[in-house]
C-alpha cells in the first residue's frame, strides 16, 4: 500500500508540474503564431516607440532613410510673370555715384621690408642727414623754386599749373630746426612708402620770428639737399603763399614681374 501510495502521490506531482509547463509555453506558442501572421510583438513595438520605453532600458532605433535631393524645378512662364507683378511696387536704388577703385598694385620690395620693419616696431631707415647752411647755385639768389639736376625745366611750371594735386601736407609752425629736421624725415619717409608724389611742406614767413624766416630758408634747403626731392615751388597764395612749398617726390618704385 505504501509503494501505490507513493506511486499515485508522485504521478499528481507530475501531472501539476506538466499544468504548471503548459501554462508557461501558452504565450510564446502565441506570440509565435502572431509573428508568423505578421503580427508586430509588444516588445517590438515598444522598441519603435522610444516613449514608451520604461526608464533604465536602451533601444536602439534605426535611421529613417533620407530622400534623395532633387532640383528645383525650371522657373516656368507663369512664375516670372507673377514675380514681376509682386515687385511692381519695389523701388530700385538710386545711383549712389560711388566711384569702385581698382585695386593698388604690387608694392615694391623695399615697401615691403619697411613695413615688416614698422610692424615689428622697428622704424625704417631715416633719409640722408642735411646741412643746415648748404644751398645749391641755382637756389642761391632765388629759392622760390628748384629743380634737380638732369630734370627739365617742365616740372616747375606743371607743379604751378596743377598737374600734381597735394595729396598730404605738413605744418612745421613752432618747430624748432632739430623738431622741423625729426619731423620732416619721418613725414617724407611716410609718404615714400605709400607711394604720395606730390606734398605741401609749410614753414612759414617767420615774419614773427625775432631771428627772421630761419625756419623757412633752412627748410627749403634740406629740401635741395634730398635724393627723394625732384622739384618744389613756392605755392600759391590761395595755399600759403611764400609761406609754404609744393614739394615732388620721385616716383615709387617698380615690382619686378617675375619672367613666364
Amino acid at each position: 500500500m505504501r509503494k501505490s501510495d507513493g506511486g499515485l502521490a508522485g504521478l499528481k506531482r507530475l501531472q501539476s508540474l506538466q499544468a504548471r509547463t503548459d501554462e508557461v509555453r501558452a504565450p510564446a506558442r502565441t506570440l509565435g503564431k502572431k509573428r508568423r501572421r505578421g503580427a508586430r510583438p509588444q516588445a517590438e513595438t515598444l522598441r519603435a516607440s522610444p516613449e514608451t520605453v520604461p526608464v533604465g532600458h536602451t533601444t536602439s532605433l534605426s535611421a529613417a532613410p533620407t530622400a534623395p535631393v532633387t532640383e528645383p524645378p525650371p522657373l516656368t512662364v507663369e512664375d516670372a510673370v507673377l514675380f514681376k507683378r509682386a515687385m511692381r511696387s519695389v523701388t530700385p536704388i538710386r545711383t549712389t555715384g560711388r566711384i569702385i577703385l581698382p585695386p593698388r598694385p604690387v608694392p615694391p620690395k623695399t615697401l615691403l621690408r619697411q613695413r615688416r620693419l614698422r610692424a615689428a616696431g622697428s622704424e625704417p631707415a631715416p633719409l640722408a642727414a642735411v646741412s643746415d647752411a648748404f644751398a645749391p647755385a641755382a637756389t642761391a639768389h632765388d629759392a622760390t623754386s628748384f629743380v634737380k639736376a638732369g630734370r627739365g625745366p617742365d616740372l616747375i611750371r606743371d607743379l604751378r599749373r596743377g598737374k600734381w594735386p597735394m595729396q598730404a601736407s605738413l605744418d612745421l609752425h613752432g618747430s624748432t630746426l632739430d623738431e622741423a629736421r625729426t619731423r620732416l624725415d619721418r613725414f617724407l619717409v611716410s609718404c615714400l612708402s605709400h607711394g604720395i608724389r606730390s606734398v605741401q611742406i609749410v614753414h612759414g614767413k617767420g615774419l614773427g620770428s625775432k631771428d627772421g624766416p630761419v625756419l623757412k630758408q633752412t627748410v627749403r634747403r634740406w629740401l635741395t639737399q634730398i635724393d627723394a626731392v625732384i622739384a618744389y615751388v613756392e605755392c600759391a597764395d590761395v595755399h600759403g603763399g611764400s609761406g609754404a612749398v609744393q614739394v615732388l617726390l620721385r616716383a615709387p618704385e617698380k615690382p619686378t614681374q617675375l619672367a613666364d
